[in-house]
């Protein structure tokens, strides 16, 4: 009788345990759990304890994520949240940017739909509207021209004279001497200056007609006569006629080079006004020179500026006929 109770107390004894090893422990606050609970991970919480400590919150208001969330940078959001506060929003009409939407070259991002509802400043790229420029209109010749560009837009003849000034001072420290000083130069319409080039490019602003007269097979005069388009911003004009004032050194030395020689070494003007010039739209007008898929204006024009970088000025412009 003795044994047979000693063999109920160690049946009980291990009920018990059993009982006791079915309950889980608390994740979170390693208490045991009683009643109902949660199984995350394979790990086990109270209710509350999950809710209150462990659920994930929005980084944004910080409120329990139940259900669908965005993920960014590890940082968990309701798509609400992410949608509304997260996303970068449109630089034109300030609405959350989903789905494809570009950046232009000042920081501006907007829906994709925009580009082909605006109309491209031809100066400087950006989509012309208030929001990003301030407004802008269109010339008569058929470009655009933004607020912002139009700022500093050559439309008359008070900056020729100041232009000329500096950009020959800028040459002639470069060791490009002896121009004339009195050429003279007229702002004519995009039409105008495809009539008056034997060929056009969309990289060309500008323009330079030469004439020579001569008695008895004798050069007696040269004459050279620039048009540069209307309404380019002032950086972007003086650019333009340290191109063009190239041209006319190449003429006065009757050096007659191949295409992209020459278009590549004009070009060597208008880097020397861009990187003269401490402003952004310098630097936009520059990348686009050094990105320039054009066989004159862009591959000629990285050719000549690699061999400035490596040789000089004064080398340049010595063995000029002689560059393949």
């Amino acid at each position: 009788m003795r044994r047979l109770a000693l063999n109920f107390l160690l049946i009980l004894v291990l009920f018990v345990g059993i009982i006791r090893a079915a309950d889980p422990e608390c994740s979170y606050c390693n208490k045991t759990i009683e009643g109902n609970y949660l199984s995350v991970d394979g790990k086990s919480y109270h209710e509350d304890c999950y809710r209150d400590h462990v659920q994930p919150r929005c980084a944004h208001c910080g409120k329990v994520i139940d259900g669908k969330y965005a993920l960014l940078n590890d940082e968990m959001y309701h798509p609400e949240c992410y949608t509304n506060h997260i996303l970068p929003r449109c630089a034109i009409c300030d609405q959350p940017l989903q789905g494809k939407y570009y950046t232009d070259y000042w920081g501006n991002s907007f829906h994709e739909s925009h580009s082909s509802e605006l109309s491209e400043c031809h100066t400087c790229g950006r989509l012309i509207c208030d929001e990003l420029t301030g407004g802008g209109y269109e010339l008569s010749d058929g470009r655009y021209l933004c607020g912002i560009c139009n700022e500093t837009a050559v439309t008359g003849d008070f900056l020729l004279e100041s232009s000329l000034s500096y950009v020959l001072r800028l040459l002639e420290a470069n060791g490009i001497d002896n121009l004339p000083d009195d050429i003279p130069i007229t702002l004519v319409d995009q039409q105008k200056l495809r009539q008056l080039s034997v060929s056009y490019s969309d990289a060309m602003h500008g323009f330079t007609d030469h004439n020579t007269q001569t008695r008895n097979g004798h050069i007696v005069s040269k004459e050279s006569h620039i048009y540069i388009l209307s309404h380019l911003p002032l950086t972007m004009f003086r650019a333009v006629l340290a191109h063009e004032l190239l041209h006319v050194y190449l003429f006065e030395r009757n050096l007659d080079l191949r295409s992209d020689i020459r278009e590549g070494f004009c070009n060597l003007g208008s880097e020397m006004v861009y990187q003269d010039t401490p402003s952004e739209y310098a630097e936009f007008r520059l990348l686009n020179m050094t990105k320039s898929q054009d066989p004159d204006y862009g591959y000629g024009y990285r050719k000549m500026s690699g061999l400035l970088d490596q040789r000089g000025w004064r080398y340049l412009l010595e063995t000029l006929d002689e560059i393949n």
